[in-house]
C-alpha cells in the first residue's frame, strides 16, 4: 500500500481534504523555500540529531533528522497503529524495506505509543524503496517499514530527512479522538 515518488505527483492523487494532503503540502512548502527554519535546522544538525516540530498537536507533526544509514543487520521493522509516515530525504540516500504488517503479525500488539517493532527476517519477503534527495515514501499503518538502511556500494554520507507524522491520514474532516 506504500506510495513513493515526488511530492507534487503524490499531491495530485490524494484527496484534497485529507490529512495526507496537508502533510504533503508541508513538504511542498519546504521545497518552495517557505520553511526556512526547517532548512536551517537540518543544515545545522550533526549525525544523531533529531528535532520534533509540532504543527497540529499530535495529529500532524514533523521530525527533522540527521544520521548515518545503518546496515540491515542493525535494523528492525516498525509499524504505527494510527500514524502514516511521510519520509522525505533532503540529502543522502537510503533504502527503506517494507512488508505487510498483517502478513508478518496477524494480531500486532502495539505499545503505549501505538507502535510495534519486530526483527527484520527474510530479505526475500520484503520490498525495497530507494530514497534520494527529493523523494518521499508514504508509509501507511499496515506498511511495516525499516528505514535508514545503507545503500550498498555507495559512499556512506549523512542523511538529512523530514518525517511528517500524520494521524489518521486518509480521514476527511476534523480529527477523531
Amino acid at each position: 500500500m506504500a506510495l513513493f515518488g515526488k511530492v507534487q505527483d503524490l499531491l495530485a492523487v490524494v484527496h484534497p481534504s485529507s490529512r495526507l494532503q496537508r502533510g504533503l503540502a508541508l513538504l511542498l512548502e519546504f521545497q518552495q523555500g517557505r520553511r526556512a527554519d526547517w532548512t536551517a535546522a537540518l543544515n545545522a544538525m550533526q549525525a544523531g540529531d533529531k528535532q520534533e516540530i509540532p504543527i497540529e498537536g499530535r495529529d500532524l507533526f514533523a521530525i527533522l533528522q540527521c544520521y548515518r544509514p545503518k546496515d540491515r543487520t542493525e535494523a528492525r521493522f516498525e509499524a504505527h497503529e494510527r500514524y502514516t509516515d511521510l519520509q522525505y530525504l533532503t540529502a543522502g540516500a537510503e533504502w527503506i524495506e517494507v512488508c505487510d504488517l498483517h502478513a508478518r503479525m496477524p494480531s500486532p500488539t502495539y505499545d503505549a505509543q501505538g507502535n510495534v517493532f519486530f526483527p527484520m527476517g527474510d530479505p526475500a519477503a520484503v520490498s525495497r524503496i530507494r530514497l534520494g534527495p527529493g523523494d518521499v515514501a508514504v508509509l501507511f499503518p499496515p506498511d511495516a517499514h525499516a528505514p535508514c538502511l545503507r545503500v550498498e556500494n555507495a559512499p556512506v554520507e549523512l542523511v538529512r530527512k523530514i518525517v511528517i507524522k500524520v494521524r489518521d491520514a486518509c480521514q476527511i474532516g476534523p480529527p477523531t479522538p
